[in-house]
């Protein structure tokens, strides 16, 4: 069911805004496609102007333990301008940088008046049209400065900021609900900053909702009911906004287009997008005049779908394929399982987000999960892996702080549930006296150079921007595709990319899709080692090995004849081929197209939607007698010949299709 028609006659979506705004048209086309973008949790980076510095309790300069990572640790907007050469040197188009607006700086006291830590996130917000002054300066008109130069600089140096904005509440201020909704009474005994009202205008209890939490063990299935609780009740006891309140509707997209006036900002990335139904978001990007892309904390691509197009957002954070990159690439999980989250699933839905698809955000983690390393069990050469995917797949690459430098949760483990305290790590380590003990800006990591190499190859080529994907072959460890330019100045680019999530070498002969002008006998090259060429066949076959846990990316560089119109495809289907898990079924033969009896030169692996049959389609000459046996093969090369003797078949003109039973 698509909730997007379902919520728009409930909930106002697409109500008009009565107090006039004029809106900027922002199209698809203008929208982050082609970029990619290093995601910085301002606080955990770099402390470049120590004077800003929250006092006493409300800061720590160790991370030893995990309540030492729910305080301010110094970073701010001054750290990340002193640090733009390190990020420029990785080849990020934009950077994506937490929350703008004055922070809560304490929680509401518990019965015992314990204060709890510091928004130093910036998610919990205290007064929205006040630049932060932890990042900026405790002058509110010196903040704002630094933060718009912040802006000039990145702009000076090539880079787009997208500034995470939080419409949908400010901070965890008022207590009870309904007719007992109420602010706590000011204890005097609080320090600066410990307000327990937010900022005027937002300090009225009518703006906002007042039913409570959301009760997330009923936000599935997702249908009308679980839609109005999301919309309308707090997240995590933030006071959720009531956008039919239009004088609360009002003051909350002016302060936030406000910081895009007055910055420059490029873009905007929408927190607890979920929790605002998508015309209302769309109204609030168009207002504001820059594409934005949402946070849907959810694998279901229907659902996530509905805040992605023309009238929602130009695009959003792409969770399900994350957790298919994180199943897949980190846990060496099935690509090719469609009952499961996996690549192959979640392409396949692609066609949900039109032509939205390559504005999807990708990444292998962020802030609010554990680190991809971590859940490698530390193994680099799967995060790197996993990172050239993301780098060469369709969307805009996004990375957290920090991966680079080859580390994981601080603490080595695995974190329950949102990830929010050892994956937050800062980029410097500093003992209790604040003395820097340990340095992760490194330039030298070999993650830091492939990433800055993979920005390069994205700039490059247009069709690893903004070309459309089209699947080669997805089976249980190997996934290739390739990304074209159907249109315009670079029409007809093409790279070829596979990937390997096994131990074990694995290589297949992949057919070259229709839509391709790669023709027979074209030559492809690794982008990566130049000696690594790979010839296409007369049938227009490719045979690409891929090593463990590793990856290939081709392009170009000597194009073919057409393919000769002598040949004939010949889909061939092997019933009741019963395989062990790891073993697959292949084709080889007496003639180049199956390999001169070379299993290592099979032709496959076939494809099984209906098991024990298989399916193999090759491209053969016309009028040539061919002889050929169906063999089964595992990743470490251990193969299993179908008995009897040869098949053999004359390839005629109306030859389509050859069953065989395995014998």
């Amino acid at each position: 069911m698509r909730l997007r028609r379902l919520t728009a006659g409930i909930f106002g979506l697409g109500m008009a805004l009565s107090f006039m705004l004029s809106p900027i048209n922002v199209m698809a086309g203008e929208g982050l496609e082609g970029n990619s973008i290093y995601q910085i949790m301002v606080d955990r980076f770099y402390d470049g102007d120590p004077s800003n510095n929250a006092k006493g309790e409300a800061f720590r300069n160790t991370e030893n333990y995990e309540d030492d990572f729910r305080y301010m640790h110094g970073g701010d907007w001054q750290g990340v301008i002193d640090k733009i050469p390190y990020i420029k040197g990785m080849g990020y188009t934009a950077i994506w940088i937490s929350p703008v607006a004055d922070p809560q700086l304490w929680g509401v006291p518990d019965s015992n008046g314990k204060q709890w830590p510091t928004a130093y996130h910036g998610y919990n917000v205290y007064d929205p049209n006040r630049a932060n002054r932890y990042f900026g300066s405790l002058d509110p008109n010196e903040s704002k400065q630094k933060l718009k130069e912040l802006v000039d600089v990145c702009h000076k140096n090539g880079i787009k900021v997208i500034i995470d904005i939080v419409p949908n509440h400010i901070g965890d201020y008022i207590q009870g609900t309904y007719g007992n909704a109420h602010y706590t009474k000011k204890n005097n005994s609080l320090k600066e900053g410990s307000e327990v009202q937010p900022a005027e205008p937002f300090n009225n209890i009518n703006w906002y909702h007042n039913q409570g939490d959301i009760d997330f063990s009923k936000e599935h299935p997702h249908n009308r009911q679980s839609t109005e609780m999301l919309e309308s009740h707090d997240l995590g006891g933030l006071d959720d906004i009531d956008f039919n309140n239009e004088q609360a509707k009002k003051a909350v997209f002016e302060s936030i287009k406000e910081w895009f006036d007055y910055t420059g900002a490029d873009g905007a990335r929408v927190d607890a997008a979920k929790c605002m139904s998508p015309a209302i978001i769309h109204e609030l990007q168009e207002y504001i005049g820059v594409p934005t892309f949402g946070e849907n904390f959810d694998m279901d691509v229907d659902f996530v779908s509905q805040w992605v197009g023309d009238d929602a957002e130009s695009g959003m954070l792409d969770f399900p394929l994350f957790q298919a990159v994180v199943n897949d690439f980190a846990y060496g999980k099935n690509f090719d399982n469609t009952d499961e989250i996996s690549l192959k699933k979640i392409f396949d839905q692609d066609y949900m987000y039109g032509d939205h698809v390559n504005q999807m955000v990708t990444f292998i983690d962020n802030h609010d999960r554990n680190r991809f390393l971590t859940e490698a069990g530390g193994n680099v050469r799967k995060m790197q892996n996993a990172l050239a995917f993301i780098f060469t797949c369709r969307g805009v690459p996004t990375v957290f702080q920090g991966t680079e430098q080859n580390r994981g949760n601080a603490n080595g483990k695995c974190i329950d549930g949102i990830a929010d305290t050892w994956n937050r790590w800062s980029m410097q380590t500093k003992n209790y006296e604040g003395e820097v003990i340990a340095d992760y800006f490194n330039t030298d990591t070999d993650t830091y150079k492939l990433i800055a190499s993979l920005n390069e190859l994205r700039q490059e080529n247009t069709a690893l921007r903004e070309g459309t994907q089209r699947e080669m072959w997805s089976s249980p460890h190997y996934y290739a595709f390739s990304r074209r330019v159907d249109s315009g100045e670079d029409e007809g680019q093409e790279i070829v990319c596979a990937f390997n999530n096994s131990d074990n070498t694995i290589e297949n002969t992949m057919k070259i899709r229709a839509e391709s002008s790669i023709a027979a006998g074209a030559i492809l090259e690794n982008v990566f080692d130049s000696s690594d060429r790979v010839k296409v066949t007369s049938s227009k076959t490719v045979k690409i090995s891929v090593d463990g846990n590793s990856y290939k990316i081709y392009k170009l560089v000597e194009n073919g004849n057409e393919e000769n119109d002598e040949n004939v495809v010949v889909n061939f289907t092997i019933k009741n081929a019963e395989t062990f898990w790891g073993q697959n079924i292949y084709l080889v033969g007496n003639i180049d197209e199956l390999g001169n009896w070379d299993p290592d030169n099979a032709v496959g692996p076939a494809k099984c939607d209906d098991y024990p049959t298989w399916n193999i389609e090759v491209s053969l000459p016309k009028d040539k007698e061919v002889e050929f046996k169906a063999i089964k093969k595992d990743d470490s090369g251990n193969v299993v010949w179908e008995s009897g003797d040869n098949h053999k078949f004359t390839v005629t003109g109306d030859t389509d299709d050859y069953t065989i039973y395995w014998k």
